[in-house]
């Protein structure tokens, strides 16, 4: 029997001539084309890192005059007559634990834990303007990421040590308090020095010690990811959920 074109090309009992069937193939290209530019456009959306109240770490986030937005209460007028005070940061750690939400996945797959320093804006006074002494107040913020990336560090070496599911769920709210504790102390050790004793190169000291952190933990830096999962309320990892045991946490480690 004789090769036919059109009655060998069948697809779902539909018949296609040679023609057809190079306009379906560019049907087809035009489709997959499509489906790429939406994935990249979805893939590409813009993360949130900050709200009304909270805005998080990254890279890219600098702290500007304007995100003072507290208003100047009558113990730091008291402090600005008396210790010279200009303006008072207010930093916080932001984390959140999730976990596989089937538990059949769980030891396939690891916990998640998503922490980042907030620097909280309704809270945060200034009197000033001047770059120097808002210099002084950021330091408090980068002080906050020093303290996520050494948490974030820590989980992942022991995962890393462990390879076990429920590690990290049964040590999480102990890492985090002592994260928190330690970042309470040098946060108050920074403000001491810098404040009330006024040392002279004190700021510069810990600025330098600061960047040093930050160049060794580079790899542990908080990512636009951990502010929009902290933010949103919502998991990233479709596999993931937050867990029911540990709560989002919000702590003001500075008080």
């Amino acid at each position: 029997m004789p090769f036919d074109e059109k009655d060998s090309a069948s697809i779902y009992g539909k018949t296609w001539d040679n023609e057809s069937l190079q306009k379906n193939f560019m049907k087809r290209n035009l489709l997959l084309t499509l489906l790429t530019v939406l994935s990249v456009t979805v893939s590409g959306q813009t993360l949130k890192t900050e709200d009304q109240n909270l805005k998080g770490w990254t890279k890219e986030t600098k702290i500007v005059y304007a995100d003072f937005k507290g208003k100047p209460t009558d113990q730091f007028k008291r402090l600005k007559k008396e210790a010279g005070l200009q303006a008072s940061a207010q930093v916080g750690l932001k984390s959140i634990l999730d976990v596989p939400k089937k538990k059949r996945d769980r030891g396939r797959l690891l916990e998640k834990v998503y922490v980042a320093p907030f620097f909280i804006k309704t809270t945060s006074v200034t009197m000033t303007k001047d770059e120097k002494e808002l210099d002084k107040q950021r330091l408090y913020f980068d002080m906050g990421e020093v303290h996520a990336r050494m948490m974030r560090r820590d989980i992942e070496h022991i995962q890393d040590s462990t390879k076990a599911y429920g590690t990290i769920w049964i040590m999480y709210s102990s890492i985090k308090d002592y994260y928190c504790t330690e970042f309470g102390k040098m946060f108050n050790d920074y403000t001491y020095e810098v404040f009330v004793e006024k040392k002279e190169g004190a700021f510069e000291k810990w600025r330098e010690l600061i960047d040093k952190v930050l160049v060794e933990l580079d790899q542990y830096a908080t990512k636009k990811e951990d502010c929009q999962r902290l933010l949103t309320g919502l998991s990233i990892d479709p596999e993931y959920e937050q867990s029911e045991k540990v709560l989002d946490t919000f702590m003001r480690c500075n008080k």
